[in-house]
């Protein structure tokens, strides 16, 4: 078996690097074990390949001492955080940022969609289906795309050592991302222990709150596997039995959330947590988890989805994009470009399904 992260699980189911478990898994089991959403993680055209592990719900994490010395709140809608980083840029020093998106990270922004609640692209009846510059998602590159514009948000690399050092010292007051971020920040950011706070990020739509995910990874049964009926039975297992998940969150402090049996141990394994203050974070990333309503599909070459939006991205910081709105229409004219040269016929354009 292998853990692939769910981004990029569909490659795999593509180039036939899974065997299906149906017969010692079949879909309704599945579903009550995991729900329908989950489905989108780790299925394709009625086979199941796999169980779901952590979640990538999107939660935001904040700097506190930050947000006491220049006077900020907790924004609860996406409205307010932009003015909160209005605010900030007004009163604190220039080398401190409000927040701070990746330049690339393709999961990230297609994460801002479904939080909104849409989505770039599908898959439905054996067609891909592509649409970028839908209404919701053009709404959030045209939100987002004027604070970089204005200067209120910026744009850095990040996962190199510039990145790492800048949450260990306190530089960047937001940071969104999936809710296993609550532990890479423990491991990797050791020196801001007690500083850093979880909070559901801010909503496009109040009225309708929902999330997005960004990552989270599966346990699959690869197409080697000489014994799949007890690689399925295990990765059912491992992901399904409150005994394992109640292992998996002591030894990985991930966000074992998928499993509909977390409810079951969510007592035990919550609790004030020391590294972000003494906040209970497993009740709010619970929270977190428990908006994200919809399934999601990628693509079948996420790494050139990756890739063509990091150069964009790239190319607006260097100046030769001037409106970072504009890269939307570019990037899907790229994806749809990539995917008709690796010869998928069966592509829609310009509607979801």
């Amino acid at each position: 078996m292998v853990m692939i992260e769910y981004s990029y699980a569909p490659q795999f189911m593509d180039l036939g690097a899974f065997q299906p478990i149906n017969k010692w898994l079949d879909e309704k089991t599945f579903i009550e074990l995991y729900g329908d959403a989950a489905l989108g993680w780790c299925a394709a055209d009625g086979q199941i390949y796999g169980t779901p592990q952590d979640s990538g719900a999107i939660a935001m994490f904040y700097r506190q001492d930050l947000f006491d010395q220049y006077g900020l709140t907790v924004p609860k809608t996406r409205k307010e955080l932009i003015e909160q980083a209005r605010k900030f840029k007004q009163v604190a020093p220039s080398n401190l940022k409000y927040y701070a998106p990746p330049i690339g990270n393709t999961m990230w922004w297609i994460g801002q969609v479904w939080m909104a609640g849409g989505k770039l692209f599908d898959y439905h009846d054996g067609n891909w289906y592509i649409h970028f510059t839908n209404p919701i998602a053009v709404e959030v590159f045209e939100t987002l795309g004027a604070c970089f514009d204005e200067g209120i948000f910026d744009l850095e690399m990040w996962w190199n050592a510039d990145w790492f050092n800048s949450l260990n010292q306190g530089t960047t007051a937001v940071v969104e991302n999936g809710s296993w971020f609550a532990e890479w920040l423990r491991y990797n950011a050791p020196e801001s222990e007690g500083k850093w706070r979880v909070a559901i990020p801010p909503q496009w739509n109040p009225a309708k709150p929902t999330n997005g995910m960004l990552g989270g990874s599966g346990f699959y049964v690869s197409s080697h596997s000489k014994n799949p009926e007890a690689a399925a039975i295990f990765v059912n297992w491992l992901n399904s039995h409150p005994n394992s998940l109640k292992c998996l969150h002591n030894y990985s402090n991930l966000p074992i959330m998928v499993s509909t049996r977390y409810e079951e141990v969510l007592d035990e394994v919550s609790g004030p947590d020391a590294f972000f203050g003494g906040q209970n974070i497993v009740e709010t990333l619970w929270e977190a988890h428990e908006l994200v309503n919809t399934t999601f599909v990628v693509l079948p070459i996420m790494s050139n989805v990756d890739e063509s939006l990091s150069l964009l991205i790239q190319e607006y910081v260097d100046g030769k994009i001037k409106r970072f709105a504009d890269i939307l229409p570019r990037w899907e004219k790229q994806v749809i470009s990539t995917m008709k040269e690796f010869g998928y016929s069966n592509m829609i354009t310009g509607k979801l399904p």
